[in-house]
């Protein structure tokens, strides 16, 4: 009877292992890329939830302390995952909350055995508007003395920019001459204005064919962003911290596409500075911003 029995439970650990074996032959691996978006920005240091598929949106496990995994998205707003499954295909879900663990936004894929995806998580969810171009200097001219000027002034001198609400980017063109008369027309608006596209904004390829104006003279252009900044920068009190991407030194003629990111209400700087020791110059310039207009 023991014998029996022995056999009878070898026979039923054989058939368990046996399944294990098979399932562990039909597992799959896939590689997932998830981009945080809001709109068209990229979005740093949100937290994604991934979910199986028996964790769906409609249950009620759909809850970060359910999740089977979760990562921070990086400066680029990227967020990978490395998955395996049992069984053919899978379906994932992966999903941002907000601190009452309710989900903003969630997305669904199903992947294979080998799949590598790419997918958007966007918080921006469906916006009913259209991208404008709106004037925010027009066109202006400003007169920046020699660095051994012995007046009131010196060197430097700045342009405040006050951005419309909903700003998603802005450009600045500048042509530099040396003589106050011959400051050209940059008409900078209306060229710009025809390269935006009311449902993406501006097209890139139509925009680097744009002209402006050549100068016969530099000067050095800094992207600045709060008032003590650009204190210092104006009465040369020390080093002051400015934004390189859209800063731009010996500069004659030419547009600038600033893609530091609009907070509501901040104050923006252009600070101009004269690099001649004696020689004024004369700075023609004009600002335009991308609005996103809803409706």
């Amino acid at each position: 009877m023991k014998q029996k029995l022995f056999i009878c439970i070898c026979l039923i650990m054989c058939a368990v292992w046996s399944g294990c074996d098979d399932d562990w032959g039909d597992r799959g691996t896939a590689r997932i890329h998830v981009t945080v978006k809001d709109r068209n920005a990229n979005l740093r240091g949100e937290t994604v939830y991934m979910f199986e598929s028996r964790h769906s949106p409609d249950s009620h496990f759909f809850k970060p302390f359910y999740a089977d995994g979760h990562a921070e998205s990086d400066d680029y707003g990227e967020v990978t995952f490395d998955v395996d499954f049992n069984g053919d295909d899978e379906m994932y879900y992966f999903a941002i909350f907000d601190s009452d663990d309710r989900y903003i936004e969630y997305v669904a894929v199903s992947v294979v055995d080998g799949d590598t995806k790419s997918v958007e998580l966007n918080l921006g969810g469906v916006q009913h508007g259209y991208y404008t171009l709106k004037p925010v200097v027009n066109q202006t001219l400003m007169t920046i003395h020699g660095l051994n000027y012995t007046g009131d002034a010196n060197n430097r001198n700045f342009l405040t920019i006050k951005l419309p609400r909903n700003t998603e980017q802005w450009f600045y063109a500048v042509s530099v001459t040396s003589k106050q008369n011959s400051s050209p027309n940059l008409r900078f608006y209306d060229a710009l204005s025809r390269t935006v596209d009311l449902d993406n904004g501006i097209n890139l390829d139509a925009m680097s064919s744009l002209y402006v104006p050549t100068g016969d003279t530099d000067c050095n252009i800094f992207l600045i962003k709060d008032n003590h900044a650009i204190d210092v920068f104006t009465d040369k009190s020390g080093s002051f911290e400015y934004f390189t991407d859209a800063t731009r030194t010996n500069i004659n003629s030419g547009f600038v596409a600033v893609d530091e990111p609009v907070d509501e209400g901040a104050s923006w700087y252009l600070g101009l500075e004269n690099p001649a020791s004696d020689n004024d110059i004369y700075i023609t310039i004009e600002v335009c911003a991308l609005v996103w207009v809803e409706e």
